[in-house]
């Protein structure tokens, strides 16, 4: 049964401009917090009472997770004598969040993603899970999760921590074996990287090899976790340590998007914003029309469902063809209400829902995320299934997570596909590319 995974968290983020502003995501501290909220008592489903036995939660969720969040939440019942009253958010759970939140009904905790996480943080919504984790018998070690996942869930300033990381997706090398072969392809990646070997000028003839089947090799999209993820794997800057863009001034960064342009005027690579009407990135592969494609564990549960299709991953190439290299990873935090009246017991359920007992327990028996916290290899290698799953926790303890200018301006989070499928559709060379995607990222630059 399916853990939590990031592929929930992508389908959230597709939150309109309109409705992002409608909620004020896009407009400022002030839509959130001060006297919009100031003025609103606490009405029934809102937070606890004071001295309650139980506490609300809630994330989204597809079926399978939302399943094991409720036999976590019964599990966690028996245990503590606290029972978490899970509420799954069917539809946009980034606008149904901020609704609750402006009408002060929002759950003791709940999951957060990086559209609305600056924003809460600055109107001090949340509250300091630092702060509980430092005390003795919080039952967390902050200091054991993936240093790249946490940045995010820090204030503008680097200080404070209001979200934990619930668990990660890293962006990894899956492939198609069967057309593999098909197009004459004798080592595939998982091969190449063990021999060393798996760099860009492999990866370049394997696509020119699957272009000779018919079958499309790989999809480049619109978005922060394509661009920075192929850039940092080939050794590119991306990110500077305040976490603005830089890629455009970095010559190593210019080199690899020259590259994927020339891939994609070659057909090598197809542009996933111009692909036939209803016909997704996955479903392609799902379906043995594409080779190869860069996602996280979240499609592992409906691969397994396929019958005769023989797949494995790798990680990204990288410039020396041996190194597991830097790239982007999809996460999720849970955070804590600064409004709830049960601070102790809503701080407590964090920590133990992202500890590794309670990442463990989420994500085991076929799970589709992977732990943000090392020690715990057993369950990304469980069955064989793919047979180089060890490779998925070590990425991730090299990855990065969303870019700190995203999560402290939203609205460019929520106009950043847009923009950058803009430049795309009007095939703008890989240099103005740069400069624009950049500026779209940094604030200095519009369509």
């Amino acid at each position: 049964m399916p853990g939590h995974g990031d592929h929930g968290l992508r389908m959230q983020r597709r939150m309109s401009r309109r409705e992002a502003l409608s909620l004020g995501v896009a407009g400022g501290v002030g839509a959130l917090g001060g006297g919009l909220l100031a003025g609103c008592a606490a009405p029934s489903g809102g937070p606890t009472p004071a001295g309650s036995k139980s506490l609300t939660w809630s994330s989204w969720a597809n079926p399978g997770e939302a399943e094991r969040f409720r036999q976590f939440s019964a599990d966690y019942n028996g245990r503590y004598g606290i029972e978490p009253l899970f509420q799954v958010v069917v539809g946009d759970y980034t606008q149904k969040l901020l609704t609750r939140i402006v009408g002060d009904t929002a759950p003791d905790a709940f999951y957060v993603n990086e559209i609305v996480m600056g924003q809460l943080i600055k109107a001090n919504l949340l509250a300091d899970f630092e702060r509980f984790a430092d005390q003795s018998g919080s039952e967390i070690e902050l200091d054991k999760f993936y240093p790249g996942l946490m940045q995010w869930c820090r204030g503008p300033d680097g200080g404070g921590l209001y979200g934990v990381p619930v668990d990660c997706n890293p962006k990894v090398f899956w492939f198609n074996q069967s057309l593999l072969t098909e197009a004459g392809v004798t080592e595939n990646p998982a091969q190449l990287q063990e021999a060393g070997r798996w760099d860009q000028n492999a990866l370049t003839e394997l696509l020119t090899k699957i272009k000779t089947t018919g079958k499309r090799g790989m999809v480049f999209e619109a978005n922060w976790f394509d661009l920075l993820g192929w850039i940092s794997t080939f050794g590119g800057a991306t990110l500077d340590e305040r976490g603005e863009a830089i890629f455009h001034e970095d010559p190593k960064a210019i080199a690899v998007l020259e590259w994927l342009w020339d891939q994609l005027a070659e057909g090598n690579v197809s542009y996933g914003g111009t692909l036939p009407r209803g016909q997704g990135v996955d479903a392609l592969f799902y379906g043995g029309q594409l080779a190869t494609i860069q996602y996280g564990r979240w499609i592992l549960p409906n691969l397994r469902k396929l019958e005769g299709f023989t797949y494995d991953i790798a990680p990204l190439p990288s410039e020396s063809g041996s190194e597991i290299s830097t790239t982007a990873v999809y996460c999720a935090a849970m955070c804590v209400n600064s409004k709830t009246n049960n601070p102790v017991e809503a701080n407590q359920f964090a920590a133990r829902f992202c500890n590794a007992e309670g990442q463990r327990f989420r994500l085991s028996g076929g799970g589709n995320a992977v732990p943000a916290i090392p020690g715990l290899d057993e369950i990304v290698t469980e069955g064989g299934v793919p047979e180089h799953g060890h490779w998925f926790s070590e990425i991730a303890a090299r990855g990065f997570t969303t870019p700190q200018v995203l999560v402290t301006y939203p609205e460019r989070s929520v106009n950043l596909s847009t923009n950058l499928d803009s430049l795309m559709r009007n095939k703008t060379d890989f240099r103005t590319f740069a400069q624009k995607a950049a500026g779209y990222m940094n604030g200095t630059a519009t369509l």
